[in-house]
């Protein structure tokens, strides 16, 4: 059976792990990118032998930190897709600092929280067109054992980019958990796919000692990847709905 599957971030990291894994079954794949060199680079990252599939790909263009382009894209999918049978909120920013969006909302907060959230309400009739609908958002176990701290979030002087990537990510898991209430007819997971060796690890907003450690400890992309693609087709959950994987 050919899915029609929407990823955030499928095209780069453990995302693009995915969309290949994706491709190479012969489903329809959607991903959400920024602009036209990006669409590039992901052609130019399938593996030569599913490069003939890459016309199973459609590109849809937006900036998630751009609320009114989320809007958009959400729309242009309506109108352009059938349904939606799995929905990867995958992308995610982590950032040293502090930053702002363009609407004044925390850099993190806005693209880690509210993007995800407002595209999942705006895809929902496409999501209950489909008879088996999951929404799968990737999320972290470094968030395990905290608090959700607003005063952080909300801040102007909080400037722990990590600290404020584990709140967006809890924030999050109780929004879209929330989210779920309206939408009964769709499942929703949420999968920790461990610490792996990607961009975003090994980056400045990264500490440096957990940057140190990561040839030692951390899977290879691989890993990650797989987990997400198992929240959203593995056996063993295809009856779970509003769990943490």
């Amino acid at each position: 059976m050919t899915h029609y599957i929407l990823l955030t971030g499928g095209h780069t990291g453990l995302g693009l792990g995915v969309t290949k894994k994706l491709l190479k079954q012969g489903n329809k794949i959607g991903l959400i990118i920024r602009n036209e060199a990006r669409k590039q680079q992901t052609i130019s990252e399938i593996d030569a032998s599913s490069r003939e599939l890459v016309d199973n790909i459609d590109f849809f263009y937006a900036d998630l930190s751009n609320q009114a382009q989320v809007h958009a894209v959400a729309q242009e999918i309506t109108a352009t897709w059938p349904r939606i049978d799995r929905l990867f909120n995958n992308a995610a920013v982590l950032d040293s600092n502090r930053r702002t969006s363009e609407q004044g909302n925390e850099w993190h907060l806005e693209v880690n929280v509210l993007a995800p959230i407002l595209l999942t309400r705006g895809l929902q009739p496409l999501l209950e067109n489909s008879a088996d609908a999951k929404v799968i958002t990737t999320v972290t176990g470094g968030m395990g054992g905290r608090k959700l701290r607003t005063d952080q979030i909300l801040n102007e002087n909080f400037k722990r980019g990590m600290t404020l990537y584990m709140q967006s990510k809890q924030a999050v898991l109780h929004l879209m958990n929330d989210l779920a209430d309206s939408m009964p007819a769709v499942k929703f997971l949420f999968v920790d796919p461990g610490p792996n060796k990607t961009n975003m690890t090994q980056q400045g907003g990264t500490p440096a000692i957990i940057r140190k450690l990561l040839s030692r400890f951390f899977s290879e992309p691989a890993v990650g990847s797989q987990r997400i693609y198992d929240a959203g087709f593995a056996a063993r959950f295809s009856a779970e709905n509003r769990v943490y994987i």
